[in-house]
Order: structure tokens, then C-alpha cells, then sequence
């Protein structure tokens, strides 16, 4: 069954990202013989907009909007996914910062061993203030959900570069793996 605007429009209310006034005022801005035909094309009239990103529109339209604010932040995108959890894209509503969200998922965290796992690489993060690693801002936790908040840095990892590229020239795989080696002597020395 598909859903129906009133239903998408309390999805995006209950998502806390916009509030219902706010959209029923972008409905009311659109001249009646542009209205959108369904909730597709009003969500991705949204994203048009830079309202909501796509992975909010589609998180809202499954009926997941709850999960596109932990704490502080705002969910805006998944960037990865690994055997304790995921990777978000994420901006701090307060002061506009993006940041990558390394959360925990609701399967590792049942797990005591799993949760004790996190707690040490989040105090081994701490302690890492180098150029060749990422450097971690916080942890917290919100809702059960245990996070570490990290700096976010836009582009392509080694693994997608070659992917999409080939093989690195020898000169610049060089440099890669130089940085690579300071960041890991650097945290090595952290113990």
C-alpha cells in the first residue's frame, strides 16, 4: 500500500528534522497545478530543495525518521558500514559541524564484550592528535546508542580510488603509504 502524504508529512514531523508547519508552507508555496502528483515526487522535491538528503527522504518514507537524530546531531547520510555498526555523515545542530558518527549497532551493543570493545578504541581515539589520523571529537551516548563522533573528511578512500582508477603510480602510492606508516608509528608510540 502506498503511503499517503498526511502520513509522510507525520513522518517527517516525527523525524524532527522539519516541523509540520514548515512543510505544509513549502505545500502552500507550490502553485496548485504543480503540486506534487505522490509522496515520491514530494520527497524528491524536498532534496531538490536541500530540505532533507536523500537518505533522510528515504529513511522518513520507510518509517525510520526517529533514527536521523542521535544526541546532538543530524543524520545526513551513511558513508559506511563494519562488524560493530555503521558510519554516518552527521552535523551538530548546534554549532553546524560536520562529523562522522561511528555507531555502535543495537546487535554489538547487546554484546558486553562488544560495548567494552568500543569504550577502549574511543579512549585509544582520544589520545590521537596527529595529520595521518582522524581525529576523534567526542563519544556520548543517546537513546541506548553508543557513538564515537569523529572529523569528517569528504572524498574517496584508497580502496575506491584503485577501484575506480586502477593501480596508484608508484609515486603517489608511495606517498600514501608514508602517511599511512606516520599515523600508525604515531599511535603505536600512544601504545
Amino acid at each position: 500500500m502506498a503511503l499517503s502524504l498526511d502520513d509522510f508529512l507525520a513522518r517527517i514531523n516525527e523525524s524532527g528534522l522539519l516541523t509540520s508547519a514548515e512543510v505544509r508552507g513549502l505545500l502552500d508555496q507550490w502553485p496548485a497545478d504543480r503540486k506534487p502528483p505522490d509522496v515520491q515526487a514530494f520527497a524528491q522535491e524536498l532534496v531538490r530543495q536541500k530540505k532533507l538528503t536523500k537518505f533522510q527522504a528515504e529513511q522518513i518514507y520507510s518509517g525510520k525518521g526517529k533514527s536521523l537524530t542521535l544526541g546532538n546531531y543530524r543524520i545526513l547520510d551513511k558513508l559506511g558500514q563494519g562488524g560493530m555498526g555503521v558510519v554516518l555523515k552527521a552535523e551538530h545542530q548546534r554549532m553546524g559541524r560536520l562529523v562522522a558518527l561511528k555507531v555502535m549497532s543495537p546487535a554489538a551493543m547487546k554484546s558486553a564484550d562488544a560495548v567494552k570493545r568500543f569504550h577502549r578504541e574511543v579512549q585509544a581515539a582520544a589520545k590521537l592528535e596527529h595529520p595521518n589520523i582522524v581525529t576523534a571529537y567526542d563519544a556520548d551516548e543517546a537513546n541506548g546508542t553508543h557513538f564515537l563522533v569523529m572529523q569528517f573528511i569528504d572524498g574517496n578512500d584508497l580502496s575506491e580510488l584503485v577501484k575506480k582508477h586502477g593501480p596508484l603510480p608508484a609515486e603517489q602510492a608511495v606517498r600514501c603509504i608514508l602517511q599511512a606508516a606516520r599515523g600508525l608509528e604515531f599511535a603505536h608510540e600512544q601504545g
